[in-house]
């Protein structure tokens, strides 16, 4: 077992950690610990050669620690347990799962096969996007102070602050404030842009928000807040398995970290990822 750590995860990661540890002393399990330094490559690099085919990996983190170890075994043998421990956890909230539930998980036999999407050759678990989402988290940082309000805050912020974005479409309008591709439902710490998503149906789920002026875009930001934005004005929705955007020069979000740049290539790759489930 390979236990991957993001040693800023707080008071929580520190209470999953302990328990862990007395789980594996318990059971007799020998484990090796990572902490994560925040470079991404050398991370991913190092949780690579840790992992030998079939070594389970548990996550202690949120999203973004999440992330980084989806790139490190997607399409390889390696079952992953998630102990939920970060600002957001967008991508545990659609299992609805209590603590028991995530921490009886890591030592269950079963699993599920999820889809991953990819921003050209980087994964993703939960939603990628350009536009408004990125622009929040460059306002973000690692300011999170405020805990999950500190999404809310930097959106409200953004909602004045973000430029448009071009968005080539035949039947829609040109310019917007967010395109979001979606393989999971949340995002920005509690946000649901994508209720309808699905984790093993092969596809990613396209949102395309156009409004025209700073009241329409506090209108929206409400909408989903409330959860009624699926076919409100200035949103537009379909389903895709690739997009190309060929847009230039627009920073792209995934998992609540930049990834990249445009133009880029969005796919969904279905069941490239294992994930251990709470016993039924």
């Amino acid at each position: 077992m390979l236990v991957v750590v993001n040693p800023l995860s707080g008071a929580e990661g520190d209470a999953q950690i302990a328990w862990l540890k007395q789980q594996l002393k318990q059971q007799q399990i020998t484990a090796t610990w990572f902490n994560t330094t925040g470079n991404f490559v050398s991370d991913r690099d190092a949780i690579v050669k840790a992992t030998t085919t079939g070594t389970t990996v548990v996550v202690i983190g949120g999203d973004g620690t999440l992330h980084l170890v989806a790139n490190a075994i997607a399409r390889r043998n390696n079952p992953l347990a998630l102990l939920p421990a970060g600002t957001g956890n967008d991508f545990a909230r659609q299992f609805n799962y209590s603590k028991a539930q995530w921490r009886a998980a890591v030592f269950s036999d079963q699993v599920t096969n999820i889809d991953l999407g990819k921003v050209d050759s980087r994964w993703f678990v939960n939603v990628a996007g350009v536009g408004f989402n990125a622009h929040v988290m460059n306002n973000l940082g690692q300011k999170k102070r405020l805990g999950k309000l500190s999404y809310t805050y930097a959106g409200l912020i953004s909602l004045f602050s973000a430029k448009s974005i071009c968005y080539h479409s035949k039947t829609w309008p040109e310019h917007g404030m967010m395109l979001l591709l979606a393989n999971g439902k949340h995002f920005g710490a509690g946000l649901t842009p994508a209720p309808m998503a699905s984790l093993n149906d092969g596809q990613l789920e396209l949102l395309w928000f156009t409004p025209k002026t700073h009241w329409q875009r506090v209108v929206v930001f409400a909408s989903m807040l409330l959860k009624r934005h699926i076919g409100a004005k200035n949103v537009h929705h379909d389903r895709i398995t690739e997009l190309c955007i060929a847009q230039a020069g627009y920073d792209i979000e995934a998992d609540g970290e930049i990834v990249g740049c445009t133009p880029a290539t969005i796919t969904c790759c279905r069941q490239a990822l294992s994930i251990k489930k709470a016993p039924s």
